[in-house]
């Protein structure tokens, strides 16, 4: 050979192991199998964990291709696989199963793409599928993840969709609400076996096999690539209980895509665990509704999300007030502020459990209370009698972050301690409540009495007053609107009243619509009462000028340099006091 050939064999030659040699110090440093193969799967050239991942030598592999390592069930996965990749597509954690050639089986994930070099060629990797996740990740019996690492599992995928604007990926939530009647039918033992076979069944369709989840209350979800629909879903479940038990179950699914379509990550996780908050929470969404509500994606989620930025950004909304009234004297004790949205003062609910959901609420109790420290310093709200309540979400006080900004915009407002109030609201269960009694304790140290809402109802139980010290307990609306036609919830409002007391707690009745239910209430010893029987939510008149003036309403009177309700009728009798 002359020198110039082999001046151009060793280039050459030294090309070819550029590649070879980045292969290997990848698929070592990863204990990944990877593999160069043609669009049918031949497999060219492989290098990396072989023996562990497909039990023969990787120099073998050259004469096999991807369909002939897997096992006959997966073989169709693998295929779809091979095709995504071949029409120009990522693909990413396919879960598969190697056949082995002593007759086991080994699960891996399989991911790959075109080759960037060479046409007609792929680049594929096999791992094991426990990879996925951290071997930290807490799981249940059957391996299936719990709320919290489903939910971290989803945003590190969807942060990965967006960086490489891939909109494979899939979150299928599964909903068995005969699961317990199974139970009493065919036994526990059975149904254990049936639960069994269908949670694996769940892990196999999952990327990687670790993303598949127990949501609770026989509520379950999983991540999985295109190539499974909630139909194929559906079904399997249905064919399993039918072989296994001999039931006729009737599982009901909904899916969505991770899109990536105009939509920060950041925004596409934010929705997707408002939609697992929606469909976990006991009486929320049902499937049928997150079907309607979802839609096949994240984004319309996400732009009502941007709504709501949009909203509290520009201001748009309004602060109307609500009287809470001393039963024992008559006299107005202070002001609920409540949020109202656009023109038409429509109950703000549903926007304020979908700020709370989605994790807009924090910046959204920012600005209520923003605003209310403004409405307090100026014009009629800077009365000096007149104390306002902020109602605060424990999601805001749960979040440290958030807290801190909380805490610095009350620290601002110290001229307004003793008449500036708040009431921890939350339409869930605060997670850490030691956590946020510190922060109430802060904000009583501050001058600033905290109360608890909706007592008695949901989230907000009889634990709460043991874990946090408060200075009053708002009574849920459902005690007191029953209160007087039914007799059975008098116990229960007798008991949280006499609580209260020996705890030196004060009380707060809301929903009274009428005089004998005020009255009932002051023979329980309830103190402070609230409802349209002492005035709608409203906002001081601008008819008239001064401070004190713009509050009087057909029911209400300044006496003494204090707001009364009642036209100057002495107040009611109270017993015990």
């Amino acid at each position: 050979m002359d020198k110039s050939r082999k001046r151009e064999a060793v280039a050459a030659g030294a090309k070819q192991r550029q590649p070879q040699e980045a292969y290997v110090a990848f698929a070592f440093a990863a204990a990944d199998l990877l593999m160069e193969a043609d669009h049918s799967g031949r497999i060219i050239f492989a290098i990396g964990a072989s023996m562990s991942l497909v039990g023969r030598p990787a120099r073998l592999l050259a004469t096999m291709t991807l369909p002939d390592l897997i096992r006959p069930e997966d073989v169709s996965r693998a295929v779809n696989a091979l095709n995504r990749m071949a029409r120009g597509e990522r693909v990413r954690h396919v879960l598969l199963h190697v056949a082995m050639p002593n007759g086991g089986s080994v699960p891996v994930a399989l991911s790959g793409y075109p080759h960037p070099d060479h046409v007609g060629r792929l680049l594929m990797v096999l791992t094991h599928s426990g990879t996925i996740m951290s071997p930290a990740v807490r799981r249940n019996d059957e391996g299936l993840l719990g709320r919290e690492g489903f939910e971290a599992l989803a945003g590190t995928l969807i942060k990965e969709s967006a960086k490489e604007a891939d909109d494979s990926y899939r979150m299928t939530l599964v909903d068995m609400p005969e699961l317990a009647e199974l139970r009493a039918k065919v036994g526990a033992e059975a149904t254990a076996g049936f639960i069994s076979r269908f949670t694996d069944y769940l892990r196999q369709c999952s990327v990687g096999g670790d993303a598949a989840a127990d949501l609770g209350n026989s509520k379950y979800g999983l991540i999985h690539g295109p190539e499974v629909s909630g139909n194929d879903i559906e079904a399997a479940i249905i064919g399993l209980a039918h072989s296994a038990v001999g039931a006729d179950l009737k599982p009901e699914t909904a899916s969505l895509a991770f899109d990536s379509n105009g939509i920060s990550s950041q925004e596409a996780t934010s929705a997707l665990v408002y939609t697992l908050n929606r469909f976990t929470q006991e009486g929320s969404a049902t499937i049928q509704e997150l079907s309607r509500m979802a839609t096949p994606s994240l984004s319309l989620t996400v732009s009502k999300m941007r709504e709501i930025k949009q909203t509290i950004g520009s201001g748009d909304f309004q602060l109307y007030f609500q009287p809470i009234v001393d039963l024992w004297s008559n006299a107005v004790h202070h002001f609920e502020c409540l949020v109202r949205f656009g023109s038409s003062g429509a109950s703000p609910y549903n926007t304020v459990v979908f700020a709370e959901d989605t994790g807009l609420v924090g910046e959204l109790d920012l600005a209520i209370l923003t605003r209310a420290i403004a409405f307090m310093r100026d014009g009629a709200g800077s009365e000096p009698s007149l104390r306002f309540a902020v109602n605060l979400s424990g999601r805001s006080l749960s979040s440290s972050s958030m807290a801190a900004r909380l805490l610095r915009l009350i620290a601002s407002a110290s001229d307004l301690r003793g008449r500036l109030l708040f009431e921890l609201t939350e339409s869930a269960a605060i997670s850490d409540l030691t956590a946020v009694n510190a922060v109430i304790q802060e904000i009583r140290g501050r001058g600033h009495p905290v109360g608890i809402d909706d007592f008695g109802a949901g989230a907000a139980a009889f634990h709460y007053l043991r874990a946090l010290k408060v200075d009053h307990v708002k009574i849920d609306g459902s005690y007191i609107r029953e209160a007087s036609t039914n007799t059975e919830s008098l116990p229960f409002l007798r008991a949280i009243t006499q609580l209260c007391r020996e705890l030196k707690v004060a009380t707060v009745a809301e929903h009274i619509e009428d005089e004998a239910t005020a009255n009932l209430l002051r023979v329980y010893n309830v103190r402070y009462g609230q409802g349209y029987y002492f005035g709608r939510p409203m906002q001081p008149s601008a008819k008239h000028s001064g401070n004190k003036a713009p509050w009087l309403t057909p029911v209400t009177q300044w006496r003494n340099g204090l707001l009364f309700f009642g036209n100057g009728a002495s107040p009611a009798p109270v017993a015990g006091a």
